[in-house]
């Protein structure tokens, strides 16, 4: 277009030295995510300027193994949908733990502002931030870290370059648990002593605070397994191992925090009844999850690359059912725990 009379085509190279500039131009900067698979010295060119390089590790030249990103050390073609399978699980996982510690991070900071701001002594002292750091950072980036990858991950189209690693219903999910969080932490705060029968301000009072912030973190950690709009928390847990471990740990070092630790974390035991509430605020965090997901946000299909496979079912489609069976044993139980509680 830019040249008329002219083949591209073929003059390129002769008459157009510029070409490359105008075709990264007319693409605004970038092409496709490109992928190259060589085994020749002649192959070594395209798989350095390829963005992912991948070479063969038993018939490959050492050029093209020099050149390669990745080595496919079985020379097997079916390797690269296990590498594809494996990126895009690392991406969601990454993405997982985002979820988790923003939201984390969001009520945190908030009820320390607020309270300081309403005159309270801040709920949460050092110690506590500490220990809810430790949860959010190490054991939560273990935890989501090493989801297994599902193969319905194949089905969603590939991201562009520039897209955002925190989508719209990833927002949508961190504002809903904050606000619950958030407003329960605001409940205690300013009912918690007449509920629980002591003093406001005391070490009693914010240690029942602080349990119930740790059990919303838990639970909400179940959650962050899912970034999207569905909704199947206890998914395949046998599968993850070191989720379920972090999980045991993490309500173990807090039951040790809350009985054991005294003046170094400025805690005081709490009854049986008190354990058996804030550990019930903490798990609505879980109907929370369902309810937050049936707000209609989707990802910008701008943040999406390539196109549409015909027959692929939709992740949200394809686990439906499985949303609809948690919904139906979840909140049966969150009803019969509330009702309980109330009745005491």
């Amino acid at each position: 277009e830019a040249h008329p009379g002219r083949d591209f085509e073929t003059e390129k190279d002769l008459l157009l030295p510029g070409y490359y500039d105008e075709w990264s131009k007319s693409r605004n900067g970038v092409g496709e995510v490109v992928g190259v698979t060589g085994d020749g010295t002649n192959d070594g060119p395209a798989l350095k300027a390829a963005d992912v390089g991948m070479s063969m590790g038993v018939s490959g030249t050492d050029v093209a193994k020099n050149a390669s990103d990745i080595i496919i050390m079985d020379d097997k073609f079916s390797s690269i949908v296990k590498a594809v399978l494996w990126g895009r699980s690392v991406f969601d996982n990454i993405r997982k733990f985002l979820q988790f510690q923003l939201t984390v991070n969001v009520v945190a900071l908030t009820i320390t502002f607020l309270s300081a701001v309403a005159g309270y002594k801040p709920p949460l002292n050092a110690v506590m931030m500490l220990w809810v750091n430790l949860i959010m950072d190490t054991m939560g980036a273990l935890a989501l870290g090493t989801e297994p990858p599902a193969m319905n991950l194949l089905n969603r189209r590939p991201y562009k370059r520039g897209s955002s690693l925190i989508s719209l219903p990833m927002w949508r999910n961190i504002f809903a648990q904050a606000s619950y969080q958030l407003g329960l932490l605001i409940f205690l705060l300013q009912r918690g002593p007449e509920i629980f029968g002591c003093e406001s301000g005391s070490t009693h009072h914010f240690t029942i605070i602080f349990n119930a912030f740790v059990f919303c973190q838990v639970f909400n950690e179940f959650n962050a397994r899912e970034i999207g709009d569905v909704f199947d928390p206890f998914k395949n847990l046998a599968s993850s191992p070191m989720f379920l471990a972090v999980i045991i740990f993490t309500v173990a070092a807090q039951w040790v925090i809350v009985e054991y630790g005294g003046d170094f974390t400025q805690t005081s035991p709490l009854s049986y009844d008190e354990w058996k509430i804030t550990f019930a605020l903490g798990a609505v965090s879980i109907p929370v999850g369902y309810i937050m997901r049936l707000i209609p946000i989707n990802e910008d299909p701008e943040s999406f690359a390539g196109f549409q496979v015909e027959g692929a079912k939709d992740e949200k489609e394809s686990s439906s059912s499985s949303s609809s069976v948690g919904l139906l044993v979840i909140l049966p139980i969150v009803a019969a725990v509330g009702y309980k509680l109330y009745l005491e």
